[in-house]
């Protein structure tokens, strides 16, 4: 870890605490010029309530000097023009001791300036190789990718949670790369993604090309391959008109960040002078639970001509994103980029899992249907409630990676409405059969799901198989109903699922699964 940039000892540049009249324009274009992604960081660190920035040389080691390596070797006339790393800070720093005493959220934010100048080119620019911010604590912001960056700032350890943000140098890395490190150093240790691996992993798919062009398909499924990271794509040039219609990139987009994996998504630039194509990482959303959309939509989504159901993401406004042109954490609206612009989408996996989320919906949608004519619809109020909106076909469904524990660590949690809690008995006995990937597809209704981020029960799908082509039954391991599970037992003879039911404490909604409820 000690040969990374993050992490490696610097020489203290300057320390400023910045309430006025401290500028952070004058800051930024001091050290740097005039680039907003840079100053994009400072809008962020100003929104966490920053009071003090420090910046800092360091030494190109680690995945820099890898960068520097490779850069060379295209232009023999590069060199690097300077390395820094800047932080920002919740306390006010009168001297660099003050960070022995910090708590562990102080850290705001990080990142890594570095500056590239190319004679031949006419090229000296500052570009951010890479930054990490924390998130804004909005209500309706939902990140449930990330992990935790550990930095050391003048001998001082921090560790700081967030998604990679990097931008292109126009040399050696260009959207494609700089998208799919931000993503791919969620699933392996960010250590090994450096820019020359990206690159070399194109090339073994490809042959030798320039870099700085980006990459095609074909390099980007090699680059994910390499990284061990299963995915979802669609080459939508390669689709028909009706094939494009009929799946939305949205769906596979959230499908994606809904699940902790993420997301990619391609789009060609429109306008009368724009041309070429750009590409950007999701990890992210935002959620308005008074949107009028899925109450008019009357097609919702179609798995078969008799299943359907309406699709959590109905309720998305925005997905939230990197942009390297721009910056870090950005809120795409969920309709903004049309789909006649789409090119490409990628929706990741979490490791181990070997099947999509959409592909998880559609199974359980099938089952819960399935199901139907073993419910009989009394006891519980909730359950009465939940027959009704399966027979007119306006469930909500909500697909989530998980691992074992999660899941239990989940079930031990919920509530319901009326105060129950599900037997221990029950959970252990779960505990003790389920396999270790699992797919969780929450089950709520119209006005339960938006309003209170409440679900009335979910069905479990082991992730860790894909099913065959006909063979949904292989995934399916129980739905929980209130009052009751609905284990698989079987086939009957016209090929239908047959059930054991089982008691469950849980009599009532309970709250929908979030980033604070994994647990292992």
């Amino acid at each position: 870890m000690s040969d990374q940039g993050r992490w490696v000892d610097g020489d203290l540049v300057e320390v400023g605490n910045t309430a006025s009249p401290f500028s952070s324009f004058d800051f930024v274009e001091r050290h740097f010029g005039d680039y907003p992604p840079i100053r994009r960081l400072f809008s962020q660190a100003r929104g966490l309530e920053m009071k003090a920035v420090l910046l800092e040389n360091i030494p190109a080691v680690g995945l820099v000097a890898l960068e520097n390596e490779e850069i060379s070797r295209l232009y023999s006339d590069y060199s690097m023009g300077g390395l820094r790393r800047m932080s920002f800070w919740s306390i006010e720093i009168e001297d660099v001791s003050d960070l022995i005493k910090a708590s562990p959220d102080a850290l705001l934010g990080y990142a890594i300036l570095k500056e590239d100048k190319v004679p031949s080119l006419g090229k000296q620019e500052w570009h951010v190789f890479e930054a990490v911010t924390r998130k804004n604590e909005f209500r309706h912001i939902y990140i449930p990718s990330g992990k935790q960056f550990e930095v050391r700032i003048q001998g001082t350890p921090f560790s700081i949670p967030g998604v990679l943000y990097c931008q292109q140098n126009g040399l050696n890395k260009a959207c494609a790369q700089v998208a799919l490190r931000s993503l791919c150093a969620l699933h392996v240790p960010d250590s090994e993604v450096s820019f020359q691996a990206i690159n070399n992993a194109a090339a073994s798919a490809t042959g030798p090309f320039d870099p700085n062009q980006g990459l095609d398909v074909t390099q980007m499924r090699a680059v994910l391959e390499s990284f061990g990271i299963r995915y979802t794509d669609i080459d939508y040039t390669a689709l028909s008109d009706e094939e494009q219609r009929a799946l939305t990139y949205q769906k596979f987009l959230y499908a994606g960040i809904e699940s902790g994996a993420g997301a990619l998504l391609g789009f060609k630039l429109t306008g009368p002078e724009a041309s070429g194509r750009h590409i950007i990482p999701f990890f992210g959303h935002t959620f308005n639970r008074d949107t009028w959309v899925p109450n008019a939509d009357s097609a919702y989504f179609h798995v078969g001509e008799d299943t359907k159901y309406i699709p959590s993401e109905s309720w998305l406004a925005s997905f939230v994103g990197h942009d390297d042109n721009f910056g870090s954490n950005y809120c795409v609206p969920r309709l903004y980029i049309t789909p006649e612009q789409a090119q490409y989408v990628v929706s990741l996996y979490r490791k181990n899992v070997h099947y999509s989320g959409v592909e998880a919906e559609a199974i359980a949608v099938n089952f819960l249907y399935s199901m139907r004519k073993h419910i009989i619809p009394s006891g519980p109020a909730w359950l009465r409630r939940m027959v009704h909106y399966i027979d007119t076909q306006q469930v909500v469904l909500r697909a989530i990676a998980l691992t074992k524990p999660e899941y239990v660590t989940h079930l031990r949690c919920l509530q319901d409405w009326s105060g129950n809690r599900e037997h221990e008995l029950v959970c252990e006995q779960i505990d003790q059969f389920l396999p270790e990937s699992l797919w969780m597809v929450e089950l709520s209704v119209p006005e339960l799901f938006p309003a209170n981020l409440r679900k009335v029960g979910e069905i479990l799908l082991n992730a860790g198989t894909a099913p065959e082509p006909d063979q949904d039954v292989a995934a399916y391991i129980f739905a929980r109903l209130p009052e009751r599970y609905f284990v698989f037992s079987g086939t009957a003879d016209d090929g239908t699922p047959k059930f054991a039911i089982g008691p469950s404490g849980l009599v009532a909604h309970t709250p929908l699964f979030s980033e604070a409820c994994r647990g292992a």
